[in-house]
């Protein structure tokens, strides 16, 4: 007996998540080492600023055994300033004399361009786009809040360094930041550098969900590049200023 074979055509399948298109790519070395280090010695420090600045707010250890306990942490928390204050300094640096990608005009949206594709990431963070603005360096939204978050640490740096002088009267710090308290009541200055601290904590969070979601999306290694320095990028991607950076870095010519 002969048997009707039943075909089946095949169930579409459904891509939950919109896929990246990679093509012909190469590796960019966009992160110096520099802005690396500074990177993760924020990352420490504010862990470690944020746990003995609190302490030094409400102090929450007895320390019936340890009677300088207090001592410690505001030596430890004064040591993590200074070196922070250090790498901020290496940061402002590199604003100018750091490669394409992190120098001022990677920060600053000075171009009509540059506020399309802010929107257009703001679409994606906001899960309207499905994709993502893909960059070899930051994408517009990200550079803008980084600038945002340079610009609340100067604040830190230098309300730490008011109440520091404030205490020890330095005769090296005092022409620098000693005129400041007479603008400011130093319980406010102080109220301003301890509410920092949650924004700082708050912007980290932020920072790392919203690298983890490009970094699925885009599949090119935003994560670890943050660890090596090398990121993915596709050839018919790269400006032409990239393009300029990459040849004067490696010596050859990129074509598509």
């Amino acid at each position: 007996m002969a048997t009707a074979a039943k075909v089946l055509k095949p169930r579409p399948t459904i891509d939950r998540h919109a896929r990246m298109r990679v093509g012909q790519a190469i590796a960019v070395y966009v992160w110096q080492y520099p802005l690396r280090l500074f990177h993760w010695v924020m990352v420490i420090s504010i862990g470690v600023l944020g746990f003995t600045g609190y302490y030094i707010h409400n102090p929450f250890i007895a320390g019936q055994n340890s009677p300088f306990l207090m001592g410690w942490i505001r030596f430890v928390h004064e040591c993590f300033g200074m070196l922070f204050g250090a790498m901020f300094l290496v940061r402002l640096y590199l604003f100018f004399k750091g490669d394409r990608w992190v120098q001022w005009r990677q920060m600053v949206p000075y171009r009509a361009e540059h506020w399309k594709e802010m929107i257009e990431v703001g679409k994606f963070y906001a899960f309207i786009r499905p994709t993502p603005v893909s960059k070899v360096g930051h994408n517009p939204l990200a550079a803008m809040s980084y600038l945002g978050i340079y610009a609340l640490v100067a604040v830190e740096i230098i309300s730490g360094l008011v109440m520091f002088n404030w205490v020890r009267h330095s005769p090296w710090l005092n022409p620098i930041v000693g005129w400041i308290p007479g603008l400011l009541n130093i319980n406010e200055i102080r109220l301003i550098h301890f509410f920092l601290m949650f924004v700082f904590i708050a912007f980290g969070i932020v920072h790392v969900h919203m690298c983890l979601t490009v970094s699925r999306a885009e599949k090119r290694g935003l994560m670890d590049s943050i660890f090596t320095g090398y990121k993915v990028v596709p050839v018919d991607e790269l400006e032409e200023d990239d393009r300029h950076a990459i040849q004067s870095a490696a010596g050859h010519r990129v074509h598509k």
